[in-house]
């Protein structure tokens, strides 16, 4: 039976299956593997997960992460939620928000995108259109529940 790690420091770090809270080291390589959290200056990730990743350079193979920020990131076949980074390729990955300098997208579809320099073809769930209706129907929302939450504190 593997026993999880809570936290490990070190110059290079190896994980082959298990979990580990903390990761931080200058060279990272998880295979198998996941970290609540990561923070190196070279990481690669092999089928792995993990919820905060945070490097100069992110190499995810097959792996997904809730956030990753980095100098330079490359998604293969890999997923994230928020994807933040000067120079970032995606090949065959799926991601919610990416926000970048220069970024090489292949097959990639994203929920919003933001990039200054694009290269490839920018998949995105929503348009200008579609991402304008979410704003205002989230604006309505909130509204309504501040409304209804003022309306409900005068009644005590």
């Amino acid at each position: 039976m593997e026993k999880d790690v809570e936290r490990i420091d070190a110059e290079t770090i190896n994980i082959d299956g298990g979990r580990v809270d903390y990761v931080e080291a200058e060279e990272i390589r998880i295979t198998r593997g996941g970290a609540r959290s990561i923070s190196g200056n070279h990481i690669e990730m092999h089928q792995g997960g993990a919820w905060n990743v945070q490097g100069g350079r992110i190499d995810m193979h097959q792996s997904g992460a809730v956030a990753v920020r980095g100098d330079q990131i490359t998604f293969l076949g890999s997923a994230t939620g928020l994807a933040l980074a000067d120079t970032a390729q995606l090949e065959d990955s799926r991601t919610g928000l990416v926000v970048g300098r220069e970024v090489h997208v292949s097959n990639s579809p994203s929920l919003i995108f933001v990039a200054r320099d694009v290269h490839g073809d920018v998949q995105t769930y929503l348009d200008t259109r579609g991402a304008l209706l979410a704003g205002v129907a989230a604006g309505v929302t909130g509204g309504i529940f501040l409304l209804l939450g003022r309306l409900l504190r005068r009644r005590t």
